[in-house]
């Protein structure tokens, strides 16, 4: 005949705590499948980068620089605020300039105007310059980006 031997309190807890550890387990490992399966590549992950500092900005001029992804980026002192705008038009892609007499940006591939904030003044392009976020930081000025994930924007 075989034994039937009862489950002691210090056997319950026992199998509890091996059951709660077993099944944090296959979730954290369900959590890292679904991860590596369906990766965060569409997410926009941006970056903070710094530029300049603000007295090298003078009001009503701009500073050029590359993003990450080597595009140019133009950072303007309105005398209010610094604004940073992509210096690809979005017409047919071509370099737009910040014309400082008139006080905005001009594309001469078909004769697009943009203000200084980057709104459609005149022309053919479609939609306004691509802006970014400005942060001014003890005078440092920092521009938040798209980082470049795995090789790809």
């Amino acid at each position: 005949m075989t034994e039937k031997k009862d489950l002691t309190r210090r056997g319950f807890f026992s199998y509890a705590f091996m059951g709660s550890s077993l099944l944090a387990g296959l979730t954290l490992l369900t959590y890292y499948i679904v991860q590596f399966l369906f990766p965060t590549a569409n997410k926009n992950l941006t970056r903070k980068v710094y530029i300049t500092t603000t007295d090298k900005i003078a009001s009503g001029q701009s500073f050029k620089f590359k993003d990450l992804k080597g595009a140019t980026i133009t950072v303007t002192n309105t005398g209010k605020e610094f604004i940073a705008l992509s210096t690809k038009c979005t017409h047919l892609g071509c370099q737009v300039f910040w014309k400082k007499d008139a006080k905005v940006f001009y594309c001469p591939c078909h004769e697009g105007y943009f203000s200084p904030k980057g709104e459609v003044l005149k022309g053919p392009p479609p939609k306004p310059l691509d802006s970014y976020k400005v942060e001014v930081i003890d005078k440092a000025i920092y521009i938040h980006v798209d980082e470049v994930y795995n090789g790809r924007a």
